[in-house]
């Protein structure tokens, strides 16, 4: 729990409602550390996810975590009652860092994990300007080259922050990326010559919390009465995840075998996708139902999970899908997802960029039931490694042997 002082000063709102989850015996080699986690919303999606995930884990081993975000409505802090979240009070990462300073005076934390990239500058000038003594563990959720080069062209901010991180990132004190090619990308691609310790270490999730609400039903007629096989995907309508490829591919299976596609998520280019339906005559066979809060009851009613992605870090929808249970297809592209498949142990991997190969790969499983069913199990398996309290050990590892080392070196000198 937190001093008075932060509680009370102006510049932060913290939420501490009801216990946190329950706590594990854990037997830790050295002092628990007290961890912050630094992100930029609670509203929902990838990173809400991650953080209150890997909170979960670390209360249960009996560390002292917190979740600091840049702003949260009443109605947002209202979902996650069980939860340390502390408030900036900003509205934009570009001006978080007094904010960030002072947060880093008040609470002291002995780790800062901050996410995603953006983040990760923040975390290292806020450090600086601060002058505490809390280390700051960089997390590196994607492959940033093609994030800001592509996703991001038209956002110069975004375009450029490689620059300030080539800066910045050799005065953190660690690195976790989330799959190899991200750290790969950081060293090769944008030359950030980084001499501190590595580590990889896979998304978590909450087997379960996704359980349950994989049996809910869907008000839909498609899954009320299914009488045609059904393939979902769960990505942002965008140019990273390749939506117009597997709307390319989904062409040439309804050539083959009656089929059907849910695209759930919103973004850019939905009218574009939209319209790109309509010219591949299969409007009546994809629905776009946009973004849902509860993606796994899709997921496990599904005959086949595909991500087309141009790239990836560690997507946590290919993960959640298959501790659904659903057999998937995804593609060999830069990033973790053939990490997390383990090159089609687990999961179908095609070629990239190529309609026709993941055509050919999803209709593998849609017209071989006995292949299908080996994914499927397969996939349930393979999500028991994605764990929270995994993912939440291992990080609490890394954090003890950076802060060990850090000792280490202080005694030296």
């Amino acid at each position: 729990m937190v001093g008075a002082g932060l509680v009370n000063n102006p510049c932060y709102s913290q939420t501490i409602s009801g216990q946190n989850p329950p706590v594990h015996s854990y037997h830790l080699i050295m002092k628990t550390p007290k961890i912050s986690l630094l992100t930029h919303d609670i509203e929902g999606g990838t990173f809400t996810n991650l953080c209150t995930d890997l909170v979960r884990g670390f209360s249960e081993l009996g560390v002292e975590s917190q979740i600091v975000v840049l702003d949260a409505t009443d109605a947002e802090l209202a979902c996650y009652p069980e939860y340390p979240i502390v408030k900036l009070n900003v509205k934009r990462t570009t001006f978080s860092v007094p904010a960030t300073v002072r947060y880093l005076r008040e609470y002291q934390p002995d780790v800062l994990l901050p996410m995603p990239w953006y983040f990760n500058v923040v975390g290292v000038l806020s450090r600086c300007l601060s002058g505490v003594k809390t280390k700051v563990i960089l997390g590196e959720h994607n492959i940033i080259s093609l994030e800001a080069e592509v996703e991001h062209r038209d956002k110069p901010h975004l375009r450029f922050l490689p620059v300030l991180m080539r800066y910045t990132y050799p005065h953190s004190d660690g690195l976790i990326g989330v799959c190899k090619d991200t750290i790969t990308d950081l060293e090769e691609t944008l030359k950030i010559e980084a001499n501190i310790p590595k580590r990889v270490i896979f998304n978590p999730i909450n087997l379960e919390r996704i359980e349950p609400l994989s049996q809910e039903a869907i008000d839909h007629p498609w899954f009320q009465n299914k009488d045609l096989p059904i393939i979902v995907t769960a990505a942002r309508l965008a140019k990273q995840k390749q939506i117009d490829c597997l709307l390319q591919a989904f062409a040439q299976i309804v050539k083959v075998t009656p089929a059907r596609l849910v695209i759930l998520g919103e973004g850019p280019l939905r009218g574009e996708l939209e319209s790109l339906c309509q010219e591949l005559n299969i409007t009546d066979s994809v629905w776009f139902p946009g973004f849902d809060p509860n993606p796994y009851r899709y997921m496990a009613a599904s005959d086949v999970f595909v991500l087309a992605s141009a790239w990836e870090g560690c997507p946590i929808a290919l993960q959640e899908a298959m501790a659904c249970g659903t057999a998937s297809v995804v593609t060999d592209a830069p990033g973790g997802m053939k990490d997390i498949v383990e090159y089609g142990k687990y999961g179908v991997l095609v070629k990239a960029g190529d309609p026709d190969a993941l055509a050919t790969g999803i209709l593998q499983l849609l017209t071989q039931p006995e292949l299908k069913q080996h994914y499927r199990e397969m996939a349930k398996v393979r999500s028991q490694d994605f764990h929270y309290l995994n993912a939440s050990k291992q990080y609490l590892d890394f954090c003890q042997s950076v802060l060990a080392s850090a000792s280490e070196n202080q005694e030296k000198q």
